[in-house]
């Protein structure tokens, strides 16, 4: 089992521009990595709230971190009725990391990974009542084809809709080795080596649409942003570009409107060591905006 590392932590530690007594918001604390730094920086009398929606990210990061970070279960987007509910106004800096975590990644029961022959479950909060399997099983071929190419931006959605439609038809839609194999009976081979799985980006996609990761992301970027104080700062990494996309559209508007200044002009990127050492944070993108 691979062991998760957090994504170019020295950058994020940089660009939170952290000092002692500050509030942060890690919003989406995961295995605490990011979290354990923060805390040394704003050491002693700084404080630390950690979001996730993962029970047992929770469970792990408590353990790691012990009394000195206020740990919640909820979503980043609902970042601001935390806030409210622990009587703080505005905050130092918050950093959101949209990545799934490896620990996530390798709970073969959760059915996250081809790499494991598990219940086509994929849920990343626990008190989701709806698992893939379910989800597949009511969505239309037309719906399934839209998720595909919205959220997995696969070209050949189509034909992998209808034969995910057909298999669960025939009651061989239960598993993630039955979602493979539906992409690899729909998806014309190609000779070679090939950079990614077949079946990566309708895993993807699928895992998105049920755990409704990119809804109002715009909208809640904003919100979250107005619960900064002015000089703090926004600090976000994407693996993606549907996350990216609006992350940057949404940073750059604030920008020109006057209620921010963008910290780098193009995105950081891991460092080629990084890269090398961690195949995880070879897409990650780096972007912050400090608060007007």
């Amino acid at each position: 089992m691979a062991k998760h590392r957090s994504v170019m932590p020295v950058e994020c530690m940089d660009a939170l521009g952290l000092q002692p007594g500050f509030v942060v918001v890690d919003a989406t604390v995961g295995g605490g990595g990011h979290a354990e730094l923060i805390l040394e920086r704003i050491a002693p009398t700084g404080r630390l709230i950690g979001l996730d929606w993962d029970d047992r990210a929770l469970e792990r990061v408590a353990q790691r971190l012990g009394d000195r970070a206020t740990l919640v279960r909820s979503d980043y987007r609902r970042l601001p009725e935390v806030l409210d509910g622990l009587g703080i106004d505005r905050v130092d800096a918050v950093l959101i990391d949209m990545g799934v975590s490896m620990d996530q990644l390798d709970d073969a029961a959760r059915g996250l990974s081809f790499r494991y022959d598990a219940p086509l479950d994929m849920r990343l909060r626990s008190d989701s009542e709806e698992t893939a399997a379910e989800m597949l099983a009511r969505m239309s071929a037309a719906e399934i084809e839209a998720i595909l190419s919205l959220y997995g931006e696969e070209r050949h959605s189509g034909r992998i809709a209808r034969r995910i439609v057909e298999r669960v038809k025939q009651g061989q839609m239960n598993t993630t080795m039955d979602l493979v194999s539906a992409v690899e009976e729909a998806k014309p081979r190609r000779k070679g080596y090939q950079r990614i799985h077949p079946a990566t980006q309708t895993m993807m996609a699928v895992r998105i649409a049920l755990n409704r990761e990119l809804e109002e992301l715009p909208e809640t970027i904003e919100r979250i942003f107005e619960r900064i104080k002015p000089g703090g700062r926004l600090v976000t990494l994407s693996f993606h570009s549907l996350e990216d996309r609006p992350l940057k559209q949404t940073m750059r508007r604030l920008a020109d409107a006057g209620r921010g200044r963008l910290l780098y002009k193009k995105p950081l990127r891991p460092t080629p060591a990084e890269a090398a050492e961690n195949p995880a944070s070879r897409s990650a993108k780096l972007r912050a905006i400090e608060k007007a």
